[in-house]
């Protein structure tokens, strides 16, 4: 199975929702989980309306030891739209140490038991998501098609291309003012796709709608098009 890790540079430019959307379109096909392992600390359980425990916290303590298991399933929450969440605590110390203790192991876990988006937050070139990222099949870097949010990831693209070993690619969050043909021209990243801004695809994912609307939604129905045109793309960012 995939194992995607998803990143942003700067800001908040929905990297999380888009997390939500493509577990929601995995889910159709096959078990599909986040994973909140953002090292600043996670919202998803408070914006869901879920409890904080099972978590990441839960998750990492039952497997400190390097050679314990990591029990995915046993530690992940129902989605309001389909697939399942680990949630990370809002607190950055104790999100960051449970982050740590499980990074160079997480991909694997999370690829044993179905599909899954290990949620990295924002990158830095000393996270202990770097682990998840170089372990992972690929990682998506969501960015908001306009000047700055172009002009920060093509400043901390070198770094986020060597922690991913080159299997990169972009996920704008909208497409003005820029496309992705302009984006990719712009930065050389040869993976460019757009997710759908899509307010009633937002709530449905938040559980303000129903789920049925919600994976109809053109937010979802943009993530499994991003997710369809992955399937080649790992293979060949391997290869490269």
């Amino acid at each position: 199975m995939t194992v995607v890790a998803l990143c942003s540079a700067k800001h908040s430019p929905g990297a999380t929702t888009l997390g939500l959307a493509l577990v929601a379109a995995w889910s159709d096909d096959a078990p599909a989980v986040l994973i909140e392992a953002d090292p600043a600390g996670g919202d998803l359980a408070a914006r869901l309306g879920l409890a904080f425990e099972p978590g990441l916290v839960t998750m990492t303590a039952s497997a400190r030891h390097a050679n314990s298991e990591i029990d995915v399933v046993g530690h992940a929450q129902p989605l309001p739209c389909g697939g399942t969440a680990v949630l990370g605590p809002t607190n950055p110390d104790r999100a960051e140490a449970s982050v740590a203790t499980v990074a160079s192991r997480l991909s694997g876990a999370v690829r044993a038991i179905g599909n899954g988006v290990i949620d990295c937050g924002r990158w830095t070139h000393n996270s202990p998501t770097i682990d998840i990222m170089r372990t992972a099949d690929f990682t998506f870097v969501a960015v908001r098609p306009d000047l700055t949010g172009v002009a920060h990831f093509q400043e901390r693209l070198d770094g986020l291309t060597a922690a991913a070993r080159g299997r990169i690619g972009v996920v704008l969050v909208g497409d003005r003012p820029y496309r992705a043909a302009n984006v990719a021209r712009a930065t050389g990243v040869a993976s460019v796709t757009t997710v759908a801004l899509d307010r009633e695809g937002v709530d449905s994912l938040h559980g303000a709608a129903s789920s049925r609307v919600g994976r109809k939604s053109r937010l979802v129905r943009s993530a499994r098009s991003i997710l369809d045109a992955l399937e080649v793309a790992p293979a060949e960012a391997a290869l490269a």
